[in-house]
């Protein structure tokens, strides 16, 4: 089987090149500037001449506070860019993987998302997303597999988990962090592991949530950067939403029920704090650089 990656300079794009090259899979991996997905006529070009088995889709507009701004530049890369690798997918009769958020939801929850649940998403960023997954299932549900992800990080880009590890690394200052948001930190990488998993045990098409089981807070995940770093965890203080102001609104509560993948004989991903934990060495020798 032939892969084909959109978005492959991000950090799940970058995951997915290494989980591959490991297996042996043959892909192809573009950025942005190599293969645009707001590009319907080049998409399709390249899709023909590729001629891709499976198709996964990490392009995608990820600035939650500046999709406020440049609204849009949001719904033209995550709505109409998804319509487009729906539609070039579909002409080459390539398995599609999309990846979703957890911002579609509202947040106002006390128990996990489950991935049939109302979608209220509070954000241009989340509503831009919600978008693009209706888009997906109105050209190309028969073969497409939606997963809606969270707190992605790795040893790629910008992400939190490197943010803050800097801070407990390399200053002493005392570090404010939310504490009233619940969210699962994700690896990308395990991500990408379940990601390849998912296609080559050939689920089925539909929507699925993946990401690290359990939940915290930020200043909960802050806490355990500093900890694992040998760092202070007491310079790691909580503050609250109301006091961290941000252009886009954040749901409070955006917890996603995993369990989805057992029907089909796949382990969802494992506890969050473990994977921190084995992502510390790979992230601090990134934030080393």
């Amino acid at each position: 089987m032939k892969w084909l990656i959109t978005g492959a300079n991000g950090q799940l794009g970058r995951c997915l090149q290494k989980t591959l090259g490991e297996r042996g899979i043959d892909f192809v991996a573009f950025s942005r500037t190599d293969l645009d997905v707001t590009n319907i006529a080049l998409l399709e070009k390249s899709f023909k001449s590729i001629k891709p088995d499976v198709v996964i889709n990490t392009a995608a507009y990820t600035n939650v506070d500046e999709a406020e701004i440049y609204q849009s530049e949001a719904f033209a890369i995550n709505q109409a860019g998804a319509a487009n690798v729906a539609i070039a997918s579909k002409l080459v009769g390539a398995k599609l993987v999309h990846f979703s958020t957890d911002y579609v939801f509202s947040g106002n929850s006390h128990s996990p998302w489950q991935v049939n649940d109302l979608t209220e998403p509070l954000s241009i960023y989340g509503k831009s997303k919600l978008a693009g997954e209706v888009e997906i299932l109105k050209e190309y549900s028969e073969n497409s597999l939606v997963i809606r992800t969270a707190w992605l990080y790795s040893s790629y880009r910008k992400n939190f988990y490197k943010t803050i590890l800097t801070k407990a690394l390399h200053s002493d200052e005392v570090v404010r962090v939310v504490s009233d948001q619940q969210g699962q930190p994700t690896s990308a990488l395990d991500l990408a592991e379940l990601t390849v998993k998912a296609v080559t045990s050939d689920v089925p098409a539909g929507i699925f949530h993946g990401t690290n089981a359990g939940s915290c807070s930020w200043f909960e995940f802050s806490r355990l950067i500093f900890e694992i770093a040998g760092e202070d965890i007491d310079r790691v203080t909580p503050v609250s939403s109301s006091e961290f102001i941000t252009k886009a609104q954040r749901p409070s509560y955006s917890v996603l029920d995993n369990q989805k993948w057992s029907d089909f004989g796949i382990s969802p991903l494992g506890p969050w704090n473990d994977s921190v934990r084995k992502m510390l060495a790979d992230i601090t020798m990134s934030v080393s650089k």
